[in-house]
């Protein structure tokens, strides 16, 4: 065997030069290309060709090395390139990148440059070599290849075939090459190391794998156009009487012999000495694979390798013989004798070899270079872009992503949206984007769809969604409002009037005045009582002059300010001071009777004609509600519990210059006034309206759910200290016939008990209105007269809001009216209405109150409607209601509170009046 020359580009030693070079000589130039699985990357071991072992030898590869194999006596010169699709270069490049990029690597991209510096290696292959062996390390054909042949095929006749001629026509070299720019249409041999499980012993079978490879190759070749009747024209030739697949049969040629060699040492070492004397002979001569193994070829004398009987070896020889016999035709009978084909002396192609090598390999691979020629220019820049199918495939798929991902949010726009709108619709646009968009361009077409869909919304689609009071978005679109009542959320509420006779729609308010007080004046219009109706002034600001504006405060933040406590302590010069047990006027749970006697009633005769339930004495009353909580109150006739304490109190003039921007609460600052009343408190007419036994009816109370539309019975015990002089002066007026004198009436003179109804209505934003029988329970009244006491609402803080009954799905309904019919007897059912509401998400609190200097005393036997604001808010915001409201905790968002009902015994002259 003669000795194997080798040498790496461009370092050709000076002894192998004149040996190359020599006498001019003609070599067949072979390529060796493809894939190898070995970390030497050699892939001439199949070729039974190299004398030493490459894993001996060679220090490692790179990718786009060429190496130089050749014979001192043989006509053929090999070209091994290593690539990256050598597995070893591929796992170097990958392991560099990884580290370099960190987390912005990406797998698809490296992939893709592995692939195009591939395609260069193998398309400068193509134009130096007269046959190219593509070497595949197992036995099946990587389909992959043809797109990689089909996008070389583009590239050399779209932009090689422009610049390559030119180039060369201007250079000193080359000129052998001609128009077609290379030595031939090179033959292209495939070599699959693989035999498919068949042994090398079965020929017949390996050579009927081969003819069914052949013709599966060919096929695929002809189909893509890769391969034509033009073999000039075509990107390589394949010739039609010769075999071009070979399947490598040789089981050694994958034996790594330094492996084998260390586990025969390792075998020896583990013996006997007994045994190793025995089989010394036989283990040295078993040490190499075959004789004259790791020695030189004229060192090893007469022995030779093994020769296995089938060689791609003798394959190239046969088609290298037929070159140098009339050179490669592989054109149809209409092409043959067109072809270039040219074999010029090794020195003569080295000399174009390296000017092809820095066209194909080194400018590409330089990031500084620049070319004057344009067509080379194109085909530098285009190179990539015409070999790379995946990242062109993942960029196409999410270019079609993107476009359903826009049309998704196209789709049934409305004229305006908000925010959350289009993040949903966003949302959906993203999700049918991302079932298509794949790859490293995933997110940059992303970030396409995000801002393609935020331009359309910036771009006149935009909502306004300024917040009403009640937290609703603005439904127009976005302007510049001079004044909040320039918003709308287009949401339409049903509510009542003040009186509750009439309902009517309302928009979602944007300002308090708006809420309160604005709506209520305009449907008084459409009611037959509201403005004929006698009604309570709630103080109010009233000017001085034009020149008046609303207080500003240097603290907007009312944190410190909405806690119950510090609101409590607060001193409000226009309340009265807290009074003693005996001169309060209002009622608590825990007022019972100061005696400790048992004490009669006194039943007073009032007869029914009026529709109400005449006072019943406290002994006949103790069977029906022995369970319900009594309350008694002392009452002195001509003296009045506040009248000491108001000469006391400094009146301070509210101020006629500023007025309070928001509601009046336990917080606000003194002397200071809203410019209109957030409540409403006026005279239905007299008690006779209502009857205990029908409940209220829908002609003067319209919209009350059926059965919630009574009101709950209180019964108070009273005890006059002066019974006797307001009985003569009661008796006398009402005209009480003798008779009626009994004998109990004496014994009885100073206790009697009042019957008071109470109703604490809510309302829904429906118009449904409904009567609470307790702080979490709805009334719900039968055909009978409803048994349920008054107690419970009257000593409970009731919640502001609370579920309607109205249908299943959560709709709040808010306290918006209290009920009261006073009795017929000489005494004035007094309010004194306090509202605590809760800071949104926070245990801070505002007490709301009406503004009143002392609470307010309602006329005898009548029945009165208080009307609670429709909005509450303090100097810098409104207090929003809850999304949903759970009946058990209805109260952690606002209270009614307890203890702002109380009795106080009416003068002489009002009690005349008033029978």
């Amino acid at each position: 065997m003669n000795p194997i020359n080798s040498f790496a580009y461009p370092d050709v030693p000076k002894d192998l030069s004149k040996l190359l070079f020599q006498n001019d000589r003609q070599r067949i130039v072979i390529g060796v290309i493809g894939k190898s699985t070995s970390p030497d990357c050699n892939k001439l071991l199949g070729f039974n060709l190299l004398n030493i072992h490459p894993s001996l030898t060679d220090a490692g590869c790179c990718d786009g090395r060429v190496k130089f194999y050749f014979e001192n006596d043989s006509n053929m010169l090999f070209l091994h390139f290593e690539t990256t699709y050598d597995q070893q270069v591929m796992l170097n490049l990958f392991q560099e990148k990884a580290s370099n990029s960190g987390d912005e690597f990406n797998f698809i991209s490296f992939s893709s440059e592995m692939r195009t510096r591939f395609a260069r290696s193998l398309i400068f292959a193509i134009q130096v070599c007269h046959m190219i062996v593509l070497v595949e390390p197992n036995s099946s054909f990587d389909a992959s290849y043809l797109s990689i042949f089909k996008s070389l095929k583009i590239i050399r006749e779209k932009y090689i075939l422009k610049f390559l001629p030119k180039m060369l026509k201007n250079s000193s070299v080359g000129n052998y090459m001609g128009k077609e720019a290379r030595l031939c249409s090179p033959r292209f041999i495939f070599f699959f190391e693989g035999t498919n499980n068949i042994k090398p012993e079965h020929v017949g079978k390996l050579d009927g794998l081969e003819c069914s490879v052949q013709d599966d190759i060919y096929k695929m070749l002809r189909n893509e156009f890769i391969i034509t009747n033009n073999s000039a024209m075509s990107l390589f030739s394949l010739p039609k009487s010769k075999k071009f697949v070979f399947f490598g049969s040789d089981k050694y040629a994958k034996v790594d012999p330094l492996e084998d060699c260390i586990d025969m040492l390792t075998q020896y070492l583990d013996k006997t000495p007994v045994q190793c004397e025995a089989d010394e002979q036989d283990l040295l001569s078993r040490l190499r694979p075959y004789d004259g193994y790791g020695m030189s070829a004229w060192s090893a004398g007469p022995s030779k390798p093994r020769q296995p009987e089938r060689c791609i070896l003798t394959l190239l020889k046969e088609h290298v013989a037929d070159i140098f016999e009339h050179g490669f035709d592989d054109s149809v009978s209409k092409y043959r004798g067109r072809n270039h084909f040219v074999v010029p002396s090794v020195k003569t192609w080295f000399e174009g070899f390296k000017l092809l090598h820095k066209i194909f390999i080194d400018y590409p691979s330089s990031d500084n270079y620049e070319s004057c020629d344009s067509d080379y220019r194109a085909y530098l820049e285009n190179f990539h872009s015409t070999i790379d199918i995946d990242e062109c495939f993942f960029r196409e798929v999410c270019e079609h992503g993107l476009e359903l991902g826009m049309a998704n949010y196209k789709d049934m726009l409305p004229h305006h949206y908000s925010a959350a709108y289009h993040e949903n619709k966003y949302a959906q646009a993203l999700e049918v984007f991302l079932e298509y968009a794949r790859g490293p361009d995933a997110e940059r077409h992303e970030q396409k769809l995000k801002e393609y869909c935020d331009s359309i919304w910036l771009n006149g689609k935009q909502q306004c969604e300024f917040p009403s009071l009640r937290g609703n978005p603005c439904a127009l679109g976005k302007h510049k409002a001079n004044d909040p009542m320039d918003h709308s959320s287009g949401m339409v509420f049903v509510s009542a009037c003040n009186c509750g006779r009439a309902q009517g729609h309302r928009e979602d308010p944007y300002t308090i005045r708006q809420a309160n007080y604005d709506f209520y004046q305009i449907i008084a219009k459409s009611c037959s009582n509201c403005n004929l109706l006698e009604r309570v002034k709630f103080p109010t600001f009233e000017p001085s002059g034009n020149n008046f504006r609303a207080a500003e405060f240097v603290n907007k933040n009312l944190t410190n300010l909405m806690s119950f406590e510090n609101a409590c302590k607060t001193p409000d010069i226009n309340t009265n001071p807290p009074l003693t047990n005996e001169q309060s006027p209002h009622l608590s749970g825990s007022q019972k009777s100061q005696d400790g006697t048992s004490n009669l009633s006194f039943s007073m005769d009032e007869g029914d004609e009026e529709g109400e339930d005449p006072p019943k004495s406290q002994n006949d009353a103790k069977g029906e509600a022995a369970h319900e909580p009594r309350s008694e109150i002392v009452i002195k006739v001509g003296e009045r519990a506040d009248d000491s304490e108001k000469q006391k109190n400094i009146i301070r003039q509210p101020s006629t210059t500023e007025y309070l921007p928001g509601m009046l609460h336990a917080a606000s600052p003194t002397g200071l006034l809203p410019q209109f009343p957030s409540w409403s408190l006026l005279c239905l007419g007299p008690s006779s309206i209502y009857t205990h036994n029908s409940g209220i009816p829908e002609h003067i109370q319209s919209g009350f759910l059926s059965g919630a539309n009574f009101l709950l019975p209180w019964d108070v015990s009273v005890r006059l200290e002066h019974a006797q002089s307001w009985a003569a002066s009661y008796e006398k007026i009402r005209n009480r016939k003798k008779n009626s004198q009994s004998k109990n009436q004496s014994e009885a003179s100073n206790n009697f008990t009042l019957k008071i109804f109470i109703g604490i209505e809510y309302e829904c934003l429906r118009g449904h209105r409904f009567i609470m029988s307790g702080p979490d329970s709805v009334l719900r009244g039968g055909s009978g007269i409803v048994r349920d006491s008054g107690s419970k609402v009257v000593f409970n803080d009731m919640p502001i809001y609370f579920p309607c009954p109205c249908r299943s799905a959560a709709n709040i309904a808010q306290l918006m009216r209290v009920h009261i019919v006073t009795p017929k007897a000489p005494v004035n059912v007094i309010l004194e209405p306090k509202v605590k509401m809760y800071q949104n998400g926070t245990s801070n609190s505002l007490i709301f109150t009406t503004g009143l200097s002392e609470p307010v005393k309602l006329s005898q036997s009548a029945y009165w409607i208080l009307r609670l604001p429709f909005v509450y808010e303090g100097e810098t915001r409104s207090l929003l209601p809850p999304a949903e409201v759970d009946p058990t905790s209805a109260g952690s968002h606002g209270v009614l509170l307890a203890g702002m009902y109380g009795i106080r015994e009416s003068e002489l002259s009002e009690e005349a009046a008033a029978l």
